[in-house]
């Protein structure tokens, strides 16, 4: 009878370590604000078009290629982040 019950509170242990500790560790948000991200771009966005119309870029330049190859982003369902 005590074999049983060692067993059923080392389950018991388990399935609450398993189901709280450990499944919150797995639910972490993600570093990647994608709100963070997009201002990020639109700072660097407009100062690189204020550079095109300058003259110090190429106008030929694309100014979200230049910031997402800089910051080390892509562009994905709308949103920025990072590669």
């Amino acid at each position: 009878m005590t074999r049983l019950l060692v067993v059923l509170t080392f389950i018991g242990i388990a399935y609450w370590y398993w189901s709280e500790p450990y499944q919150n560790s797995l639910n972490t948000p993600p570093a990647d604000d994608p709100k963070k991200n997009a201002a990020i771009m639109a700072q660097c966005i407009a100062q690189e078009n204020f550079a095109i119309e300058d003259g110090a870029r190429d106008p030929g330049e694309n100014a979200e290629e230049v910031c997402a190859d800089e910051n080390g982003f892509m562009k994905m369902y709308g949103k920025w982040y990072h590669r």
